[in-house]
C-alpha cells in the first residue's frame, strides 16, 4: 500500500511538473492561434437560396435540378419562386436571396454592382410564334422582324420576366415602342397563358425565352395555326447588342418525326446565367459550379456539345472563386471527402500550417525545458548546502549558527525525502541526500566538539 501511494504521488507530480512547464507554450500557442484564427474563412452557411422563376417553368426545374444536386453533399438549397430575372435582379440586389437564375440584358442600370456572376448555363433563344391569318404574307412566307408585327397584339411575358424586359428593348431599338404602348398591343402574359391566349385568337402573337427542348416548344412548332418568326437580321442583332447570340434551330432537331420545325430558323438567343451576392461563401460557389456541370449532361438542340457551362455570355464579372473551381475542379478534400469534412478542413488549413510551423519547435524545446525545472529543484538544494558548508569553513563558527543551520539541514533532508522525481534523475537524487545526510553530520560533529569544550 505505502508503495502504491509512492506510486500516485510521483505520477501526480510528474503531470503537475509537465503542466507547469508546458503553459508557457500553450500560451503562446494560444495567441498564436488567436491571430490565425482572424483569417479563417466563416464556416458555410446551414442554407442557402436560389432565385429561380416562375412555377413550372423552365428556371424552376433547373432549381430543383442543382437542390438534387446539393442535397448529395447533405446541403440544403431553398428555392424561391418569382416573376423571372427582372425580379431576380430585385431579390438579389435587396439581399433576399443568395444567388439567382438570371438572363443576360436584364441587368438593372446602377452605378455600382454588388454581384458577381458563377457560371453561365445556356443559350436561351427569343420565340415569336404569330397567328398568319392574322398578317398579310403576300410578299413573303413568314415573319421576319419585329416591325412586321405593327398592329398586333403580342404578349410579352410577365411582369418581372426577361422575356417582357428584351421584346421592350427591341421595340424601342427599331423605334416601334411607344407606337405599342399608345394602343396597348402588349399584353404582359407568358408561358403556358401566352400559349392558351394565342390558340384562342386572344391575341395574335406571343413572345418566349426557353430552350427549344421545352415542352412548351414541341406544343407551339406542332401547332398548324401557328408560325414562328424567323429573325433574318440576327447577325446585326448579335453586334448591335453583346448579350445576344445568333443560333440556328435546324430543320427538325425538336422532333425528327414530325419534322418540327420545318425549316431553319434564325433566332437570337440571351444567356441564361447565375448570379450571386458578392462574399458568398467559396464552398457554395464550388457546389454551384459542381450542379451546374452535372446538369449539362442533358442534350441541348442549339449549343455545341461541352459549350455550356461556360465562363462567357455574363453581364457582370466572374467570381474569382467560380472561375478558380471551374477550372480546376474540386481539391482532392472535397473529391474523397464528405463535403462538410472537406470544407471544415479547407477552413483550417489556415490554422494548422502556422500553428505546427510555431508549435513543432516550441514543443521540442519542451523536453528540455522539463529537465532543466527539475534540475533546478536540486540545484537550489546545493546553493543553500554551500552556503551552510562555507560557514562550516570557518574556525570560529558561533554555536547559535551551527544550531540554526542544522535545522536548516534536518528540514532540507524532510523535503528531499518528500520529493519524487522520474527515474532518469535519481543520480541526482541520490547524491543530494548523500550531501545533505554528509553536511548535517559535519555540523552535527562541529555541534559536539563545541559542547565538549
Amino acid at each position: 500500500m505505502p508503495k502504491f501511494s509512492r506510486n500516485i504521488r510521483l505520477f501526480f507530480a510528474l503531470i503537475s511538473d509537465s503542466i507547469r512547464v508546458l503553459i508557457p507554450f500553450i500560451l503562446l500557442g494560444a495567441v498564436f492561434f488567436y491571430i490565425a484564427w482572424q483569417f479563417v474563412e466563416p464556416a458555410p452557411p446551414s442554407q442557402f437560396s436560389l432565385a429561380t422563376g416562375s412555377s413550372g417553368g423552365a428556371y424552376e426545374q433547373i432549381g430543383q435540378r442543382y437542390a438534387e444536386s446539393f442535397a448529395k453533399s447533405d446541403f440544403e438549397l431553398e428555392l424561391v419562386n418569382s416573376g423571372g430575372s427582372v425580379e431576380n435582379w430585385q431579390l438579389l440586389l435587396d439581399g433576399q436571396v443568395d444567388a439567382a437564375i438570371v438572363q443576360s440584358g436584364t441587368l438593372p442600370i446602377l452605378d455600382e454592382i454588388p454581384l458577381d456572376a458563377v457560371v453561365s448555363i445556356a443559350l436561351e433563344p427569343l420565340f415569336v410564334f404569330y397567328r398568319p391569318d392574322r398578317v398579310n404574307l403576300a410578299d413573303t412566307d413568314f415573319l421576319t422582324s419585329l416591325d412586321q408585327l405593327v398592329g398586333m397584339k403580342i404578349a410579352v411575358g410577365g411582369e418581372g420576366s426577361g422575356t417582357r424586359q428584351l421584346i421592350y428593348m427591341l421595340l424601342e431599338e427599331a423605334g416601334l415602342l411607344e407606337f405599342y404602348e399608345a394602343r396597348a398591343q402588349l399584353i404582359e402574359i407568358g408561358g403556358q397563358q401566352a400559349l392558351e391566349a394565342l390558340q384562342a385568337g386572344e391575341i395574335d402573337a406571343a413572345a418566349f425565352v426557353m430552350a427549344p427542348e421545352a415542352p412548351l416548344m414541341a406544343e407551339l412548332l406542332a401547332d398548324p395555326e401557328l408560325q414562328i418568326m424567323n429573325f433574318s437580321r440576327a447577325p446585326a442583332l448579335e453586334r448591335r447588342f453583346p448579350f445576344l447570340t445568333q443560333v440556328t434551330l435546324f430543320q427538325g432537331v425538336v422532333d425528327l418525326q414530325a419534322n418540327l420545325p420545318n425549316r431553319d430558323i434564325q433566332l437570337i438567343a440571351p444567356a441564361t446565367y447565375i448570379a450571386i451576392r458578392q462574399g458568398v461563401h467559396q464552398s457554395i460557389v464550388q457546389l454551384l459550379i459542381e450542379a451546374a456541370k452535372a446538369d449539362q449532361n442533358r442534350i441541348s438542340l442549339i449549343s455545341d456539345i461541352n459549350e455550356f457551362p461556360s465562363l462567357r455570355y455574363t453581364d457582370i464579372p466572374i467570381a474569382s472563386d467560380a472561375q478558380y473551381f471551374f477550372e480546376r475542379g474540386p481539391n482532392i478534400l472535397h473529391r474523397h471527402f464528405p463535403f462538410w469534412v472537406a470544407s471544415l478542413i479547407d477552413r483550417m488549413a489556415i490554422l494548422i500550417i502556422p500553428l505546427l510551423a510555431i508549435l513543432i519547435p516550441l514543443m521540442r524545446m519542451a523536453p528540455p525545458a522539463f529537465r532543466w525545472r527539475i534540475r533546478r529543484r536540486i540545484y537550489r538544494w546545493y546553493k543553500r548546502l554551500r552556503v551552510i558548508d562555507d560557514d562550516l569553513a570557518k574556525p570560529d563558527l558561533p554555536k547559535e549558527l551551527i544550531q540554526s543551520d542544522l535545522e536548516l539541514v534536518k528540514q532540507f533532508e524532510n523535503e528531499v525525502a518528500d520529493t519524487v522525481v522520474p527515474l532518469s534523475y535519481m543520480e541526482e537524487f541520490y547524491n543530494l541526500r548523500l550531501h545533505v545526510a554528509y553536511i548535517r553530520s559535519r555540523l552535527e560533529e562541529r555541534l559536539s566538539s563545541i559542547e565538549k569544550t
